[in-house]
Order: structure tokens, then C-alpha cells, then sequence
């Protein structure tokens, strides 16, 4: 590398590094630039903020004034008004006690109270009158109305006697006839009833005669059905009753076989028990035996080992001699 080069890399290395250093200075300048702008907003922020409330704080505080003081301005004129109404009523009542009081007045009161009570006296006095008038134009004109119902009904009696009258001179003959043959057309359909009660009364006992057979022989065949049914029940019930003494035959040998079964496995348990006790009886009896007879060896050895050397191997009991063993 020559010194060309070299000075060349130096020189813009150091450009490098100053562009750099420039940029970082423009950058902190750029920071700090900020934060005191963000900060002198903050604080006018907050100033305006402050005002606004203040102005907030000073507009309340005048609507409360404002409203105080027309409350008291309420108060004053109720305070007022009644103070008036009070006194109206205080004059008010003062002349009334006056009038009440005065003579004068309470005369003509008086007067006008009696005849306010005459005048309505006379008024019912003539309502009553009135009435009582038109109690009787009714009754008369009732009583007129009754009269000319009394007339028109003789009138009509009068004519219908005359029509009556007339009419039975004109018709008596054609009555006479009617009345004829109405006799006989009655007496030939009472005839004619009572030969359709007696028909009637044939039928009825002829059907009386059939029904009473019919029921006969429905009892008959009724009695030969359960007869039949009653056969059929027994012939069945026999039948039912021998299988069931079968199926109960079988299983009772079927039980004592089964009973014997098992009692005969016991008999065989308790045998094969008995003989196992047996043999185990007598191994035991074998081995006790075997037991003593070597602890008698072991002690015939030692009494034979220790014979004439004067040492008390065995110390028998002494048998107590007292009131008890007396």
C-alpha cells in the first residue's frame, strides 16, 4: 500500500467520522429541540388547562350566585305574598266579625232565613196540591176507561148470544145428523179397537208362548254348554292334577336322591377325618413316647454320669405339714 492510498483512506475515514460525529451532534440537537418543545407544550397545555378550569370554576360559581340569589328572591316574594294574603284575610275576617256583630245585619239574616223556610213551605204546599190534582185526573180518567171496557164487553156478549142463537136454530138438524154418525163412526171404531186389542193380545200371547220356548231352550243348550264346560274343566283339572303329582314324584327322588347323595358325602368326610385323626393320634402318641423314653435315657445317663460324686441333682418337694395336709 502506498502513501497515496493510505493518506486517501485516512482522509475519508476522518470525513466518515466527522460526517458522523455532525450527524449525532444534529441528532442530539434535533432530541434536546424536542423535548424542550414537548415540555414548553406540556406546560402551556397545562396552562391552558388551568384557565379552562378556572373559567369552569368562575361560570359555576356565577350560575350558584345567580341561583341563590333568585332563590332568596323567591323567598322574599312568597315571603310577600303571604304576608298580603295574610292581611286580606285578617280584613276579611274583621268584617265579617263586624256584620256578624252588628244587630242590624243578624235582624235581617233572621229575616231572610224565615222566609227563604216560608217560601219553600209554600212551595211544597203547592207541588203536593199538584200532585194530589193529578192523582185524581188519572183515577178519573182509569175509572172512565174501566166504564167503556164494562160497555164494550156487555156489547159483545149481547152479540155473540144473538150470533150464538141464530146459528144454533140454522144447524141444530145438521147438528143432529153429525152427531149421528159420529155416534156410530165411534162405535164402529171402538169395535174396530177392540178387535185390534183382541188380534193384539193373540199375537202378544202367542209371542209370550214362543219367547218362554225360546228361553227354554236357551237355558237347555245354556245348562248342556256348562255341562260340557264343567266335564272339560274336570277332565282337564285331572289331567293338570296328575302331572303335577308326576313332576312332584320326580322331584321329590330327585331330592332324597339328592339328600342321600349328600349325606353319604358326609359319612365319607367324617370317615376320612376320623382316620385322619387316628393316624395323627397315633404319631403323636408314638412321638411322645419316643420324647419320654429318651429324656428317661438322657436322665438314667446323667444320674449314672453324677452317681457317688454327692451332688443333688433332683430336690423333691417337701410335703407341707400344717392345719390344710392335717
Amino acid at each position: 500500500m502506498d502513501v497515496v492510498e493510505f493518506l486517501t483512506r485516512t482522509d475519508r475515514r476522518n470525513l466518515k467520522s466527522q460526517i458522523g460525529f455532525q450527524v449525532a451532534r444534529k441528532m442530539r440537537d434535533w432530541r434536546a429541540d424536542v423535548d424542550n418543545r414537548r415540555w414548553s407544550l406540556s406546560l402551556l397545555l397545562q396552562k391552558e388547562a388551568l384557565e379552562a378550569d378556572e373559567q369552569i370554576a368562575e361560570m359555576l360559581q356565577e350560575q350558584a350566585d345567580e341561583a341563590d340569589r333568585k332563590r332568596h328572591e323567591w323567598i322574599e316574594m312568597e315571603r310577600l305574598k303571604r304576608e298580603e294574603a295574610e292581611m286580606e284575610l285578617v280584613k276579611v275576617k274583621k268584617q265579617q266579625r263586624e256584620i256578624e256583630n252588628s244587630e242590624a245585619h243578624r235582624h235581617m239574616l233572621t229575616k231572610e232565613i224565615l222566609l227563604e223556610s216560608k217560601q219553600a213551605q209554600l212551595h211544597q204546599i203547592e207541588e203536593k196540591k199538584a200532585l194530589k190534582r193529578r192523582q185524581a185526573c188519572v183515577e178519573i180518567l182509569w175509572q172512565r176507561v174501566w166504564q167503556r171496557l164494562d160497555e164494550s164487553k156487555a156489547q159483545q156478549e149481547q152479540q155473540e148470544l144473538k150470533l150464538r142463537n141464530l146459528i144454533e136454530n140454522r144447524c141444530q138438524a145438521h147438528n143432529l145428523d153429525t152427531d149421528r154418525e159420529q155416534k156410530t163412526q165411534f162405535a164402529k171404531g171402538v169395535l174396530a179397537d177392540q178387535r185390534e186389542c183382541s188380534q193384539a193380545l193373540e199375537l202378544a200371547a202367542e209371542m209370550d208362548v214362543l219367547r218362554k220356548q225360546q228361553d227354554i231352550k236357551k237355558l237347555r243348550d245354556k245348562r248342556r254348554q256348562q255341562l260340557t264346560d264343567l266335564q272339560d274343566q274336570i277332565k282337564q283339572n285331572l289331567t293338570i292334577s296328575a302331572k303335577q303329582s308326576q313332576a312332584n314324584i320326580r322331584e321329590d327322588v330327585g331330592y332324597n336322591i339328592l339328600e342321600d347323595r349328600q349325606i353319604y358325602e358326609e359319612l365319607v368326610e367324617k370317615r376320612c377325618a376320623r382316620t385322619h385323626n387316628r393316624d395323627w393320634h397315633q404319631q403323636y402318641m408314638t412321638h411322645t413316647a419316643a420324647e419320654r423314653a429318651a429324656r428317661r435315657e438322657e436322665d438314667r445317663m446323667r444320674d449314672r454320669k453324677y452317681l457317688g460324686t454327692g451332688c443333688v441333682l433332683d430336690q423333691q418337694q417337701k410335703q407341707p405339714y400344717g392345719k390344710e395336709v392335717r
